[in-house]
């Protein structure tokens, strides 16, 4: 419920159009990507996907924003399902081992 409200919301104020070059339903693997010039980017391209196509669709996320703060932790884990990633090189061995670390947790 909370998830059809959002993106209704996010049709309302930003009036998301698509346009298909492919049939959508088609259920195998894809990447949708935005500009990021805010966290909710990824919530304006969500709503504009048809309903069933949001329920597999996954954003990737910065772990030190969505976690910080009740609500932005429950959209991040029991609205969008994101995947939720370090952006920081904090406890790894080197910026490398810390992108592979992200790349991992995002195929898993």
């Amino acid at each position: 419920m909370t998830a059809t409200l959002i993106a209704a919301a996010s049709r309302l104020v930003c009036g998301p159009t698509v346009q298909w070059h492919t049939n959508p339903h088609v259920r195998r693997q894809r990447i949708y990507f935005a500009n990021h010039s805010s966290h909710f980017d990824f919530a304006v391209i969500w709503s504009a996907l048809p309903a069933q196509v949001r329920t597999r669709v996954r954003p990737v996320a910065g772990r030190d924003y969505w976690e910080h703060g009740m609500v932005r932790r429950y959209l991040a884990v029991h609205v969008f399902h994101a995947v939720l990633i370090e952006r920081t090189t904090a406890g790894a061995s080197s910026p490398l081992a810390a992108a592979r670390a992200s790349i991992a947790r995002m195929a898993a």
